[in-house]
């Protein structure tokens, strides 16, 4: 009948709609913008000057994965700056409307003929033969933006075109390690893989255009000269250790008082062995004044003690052999390495052979005065139960060896007896327009009798000297060069340290010299021994005039240039030597100093306060700053530490983040170290889950999922110095309070993110939840990872809280 319902558990019949309500219009899914794309993270990965004139190119790469592809669309260009030049060129290249390739590379050829060479399409495009791409191998080249801001930069404006500058590639090319992926718009050698280097000239068949890997650099042999010249295994029937040494010299004058910029070690080869024994390598990077330096075993130092320069405690090492291995020395590493110099056969065993030197003392002989590879008896003399002569080799027979003399200034000094002073910079300063540099000298109370001056060059070309010949070091050993005694005393004056039973007055300027100083900051400076000359040395052998020139005791930055466009200014800022290179080196070597500046803060930081006459380390300051747990997107959970005192510095002690879980007193398994990881140029190291979460050039290290940015925000975490997670740890900085569950607590973060109050700039061994702030219901943009948070908005009416979700949340004022 009309008006009846089916029967329960029918259908309705065909084409009927079921009771209910109508349904809703399908709604179309949101459109999504396409991620934009940074063309301003972009590096110089390899330029090309070979001797082909038609193949020379300049390799960019474009890191950021949206630029894949992509018309560049903001004013970039490529520059250069011709040799000797300060300026750049008015030629420029501009990229903005040209089209990035598909795997992120950007190559601009000198011409189309460059497709000759490496094939069809490898040219994104030509810039011609009056453009930056058509390389001499003796410019700078540089990225900029509409600014003329560089954004990254190979070698440094105003460096003349010198074969041995190390940024010199004609006839070959540069290519950018690939372990250094951000943008610099300082320049700094040790990035770069350089060619030709000692003469390896690089072809176009050696290019690798549109690629980016990693390259062996130029395997050249050692530009010092340093030969083995005794090597002393006696005693060896004694019931005590056995005295055991290797000594090496410098033949060369030139040679001495310095350190190596050269991966040269000493190193033992065990009986038949083909490889050096890599833990017991002893590095060789620097040779004192008297041209000597011995490597001693522990019993060899309780013999012969101050004679030894370097005491190696490896009982399979160089300086411990019973007689029947190799010693030699090598450069390289694992990787890669040759023979420089060698006393043995590698691959055979010594006993029983003409180079076994058990219960013996050898030494070279006087007439090889340059380094052998392959061993030849006929250059060596070995000698049964003889005397040592520890840091001298002025005979070649057996028996002939005598007591070394002391090496001890004498009450009038001459310039032989002072062949071990050091004298090297620690300090150079520029804070609040009182420059002074500090000299270093092992010496104390010696008058310099050798012909030491201190030269600055500045910008435009100009530099200045100052005399050290003819003044006594001051007991204290410090030199102090200011530009205005009366400004000195007034800045420093009524700072006092007691040593040795003194007090000793900081604020003392042995040395005005205003014109040296000017320009302080942007300066090179360098310790120059005019008394180096070849004519004068004591040298013997062909290889003595090879390199004759100006030698350097010391120096911070580069001959005949300012330190203009280099990331080693100290303008307003302070230059400390490390405190593991106690003496003078030669090329500069950046990582033996680090630059801080003043940060203005309420609460001075460590090192930021100049300190003449004092030389001491300067303690990394580091803290967290902020945890991130973004509601929309767990990818990008990340954890931030500052340092208000660091600047690209690499942490060289153990340090670590632990995370405590749950109610647990103790760490878990989950940690992650810091060792070799490097504060950035704004002083944060951010750990973040993958590279992709914030780019490279905000995320400091990745830990993984499973790492310690695997979190949910309930955790506890402390950094902590040690190797591995343990309570016995040394706690720096804490958040949270281990042992207790944060759930709903004021800590938790879940969901949001806790940032560190910039009122409380300093690590906490005990949390205090009133110098964080904790905000709900984050996304992944506000997340501040590597910058400085908001301040936190003064209360204005009546609180507002925050949600809470039931947790104690919204306890802090917001807007």
């Amino acid at each position: 009948p009309t008006g009846t319902k089916p029967p329960t558990g029918t259908k309705p019949p065909t084409g009927t709609k079921p009771p209910g309500p109508s349904p809703k219009p399908a709604t179309k899914p949101p459109v999504v913008a396409p991620a934009k794309c940074d063309f301003t993270n972009v590096v110089i990965t390899e330029l090309a000057s070979p001797e082909e004139s038609l193949a020379k190119y300049i390799e960019l790469y474009f890191l950021d994965k949206n630029c894949k592809g992509e018309e560049i669309t903001e004013e970039i260009k490529v520059i250069s700056y011709g040799p000797g030049d300060c300026e750049p060129s008015n030629i420029d290249v501009a990229l903005k409307g040209q089209t990035i390739r598909e795997d992120g590379f950007f190559t601009i050829c000198n011409s189309a003929s460059a497709e000759t060479y490496y094939g069809r399409g490898e040219c994104t495009m030509v810039g011609g033969l009056t453009s930056p791409a058509n390389l001499r191998g003796t410019e700078t080249i540089a990225i900029v933006d509409i600014e003329e801001k560089v954004i990254d930069i190979f070698g440094v404006p105003c460096t003349d075109p010198d074969p041995d500058n190390k940024q010199y590639f004609v006839h070959g090319r540069v290519v950018r390690k690939p372990s250094v992926w951000l943008p610099s718009p300082e320049y700094n050698r040790k990035n770069y893989r350089v060619f030709p280097g000692c003469g390896q000239e690089v072809g176009p068949e050696g290019m690798d255009i549109n690629e980016w890997k990693k390259v062996q650099g130029p395997v050249c042999a050692p530009e010092h000269t340093i030969l083995i010249t005794e090597i002393v295994d006696l005693d060896v029937d004694s019931d005590t250790e056995v005295p055991r040494y290797v000594e090496l010299y410098a033949p060369r004058k030139r040679d001495r008082g310095m350190g190596f910029d050269h991966d040269l070690k000493l190193v033992i080869f065990h009986s038949d062995f083909l490889e050096p024994n890599w833990p017991s390598a002893v590095p060789i990077d620097y040779m004192p004044e008297n041209g000597f330096l011995v490597v001693c075993n522990e019993a060899a130092s309780g013999e012969y003690g101050s004679k030894c320069a370097i005491v190696s405690d490896k009982i399979a090492g160089p300086a411990n052999s019973n007689g029947n291995d190799q010693i030699a020395l090598i450069s390289g590493d694992e990787k890669g390495w040759f023979v420089v110099d060698i006393y043995g056969v590698i691959g055979e065993d010594g006993y029983d052979t003409d180079h076994e030197f058990l219960n013996s003392r050898v030494i070279r002989k006087l007439h090889v005065t340059e380094t052998v590879a392959t061993w030849s008896k006929d250059d060596w003399q070995v000698c049964k139960s003889d005397i040592p002569d520890p840091n001298k080799w002025d005979s070649d027979e057996c028996g002939g060896a005598e007591d070394a003399p002391s090496l001890a200034p004498t009450d009038s000094p001459t310039p032989e007896s002072q062949k071990d002073c050091q004298f090297f910079f620690s300090e150079l300063s520029d804070v609040r327009g009182i420059p002074f540099i500090e000299i270093k000298s092992t010496c104390p109370g010696v008058t310099i009798t050798r012909d030491l001056i201190v030269v600055s060059w500045k910008e435009h070309g100009l530099s200045c000297d100052v005399s050290l010949k003819g003044m006594v070091v001051p007991d204290d050993g410090f030199i102090i060069i200011c530009a205005n005694k009366y400004q000195h005393n007034q800045e420093f004056g009524g700072n006092f340290d007691y040593v040795a039973g003194k007090w000793r007055d900081l604020s003392v300027c042995d040395i005005e010299d205003y014109l040296l100083l000017a320009g302080n900051g942007f300066n090179s400076y360098a310790i120059k021994d005019s008394d180096a000359g070849c004519d004068k040395s004591d040298c013997v052998g062909s290889n003595c005039h090879s390199g004759c020139g100006d030698k350097y005791l010391d120096i911070y930055g580069y001959p005949g240039s300012s330190l203009a466009y280099t990331d080693h200014v100290y303008d307003e800022c302070r230059a400390v030597r490390k405190m593991n290179y106690p003496y003078g080196q030669s090329p500069f070597i950046p990582d033996m100093w680090e630059v801080i500046c003043l940060s203005f803060s309420f609460n001075t930081q460590p090192g930021e306060e100049c300190d003449p006459r004092v030389w001491k380390e300067v303690p990394l300051v580091l803290f967290f700053t902020e945890f991130c747990d973004p509601e929309d997107d767990k990818s990008k959970r990340m954890i931030e530490l500052y340092s208000p005192n660091k600047r690209d510095y690499k942490i060289e002690h153990d340090l670590i983040v632990m995370k405590y879980e749950g109610t647990s007193p103790y760490p878990s398994y989950a940690f992650q170290s810091l060792k070799g990881q490097v504060v950035d140029g704004k002083g944060y190291v951010v750990m973040c889950m993958n590279w992709y979460s914030y780019g490279r050039d905000t995320c400091t290290l990745i830990t993984g999922y499973n790492g310690i940015t695997s979190f949910s925000g309930t955790e506890h975490f402390a950094l902590a110095g040690c190797e591995f997670p343990s309570n016995d740890c040394e706690c720096i900085d804490m958040y949270g309070s281990p042992g207790l569950d944060a759930r709903g607590k004021p800590q938790d973060f879940s969901d949001g993110k806790a940032f560190r109050l910039r009122t409380v700039p300093a690590p906490r061994k005990i949390f205090d939840i009133g110098h964080w702030v904790v905000v709900d219901e984050i996304t992944a943009d506000q997340c501040g990872a590597g910058k400085s948070p908001p301040p936190v908005s003064p209360p204005v009416g009546p609180p507002i809280y925050g949600k809470g979700k039931g947790k104690g949340k919204g306890k802090y004022w917001r807007e």
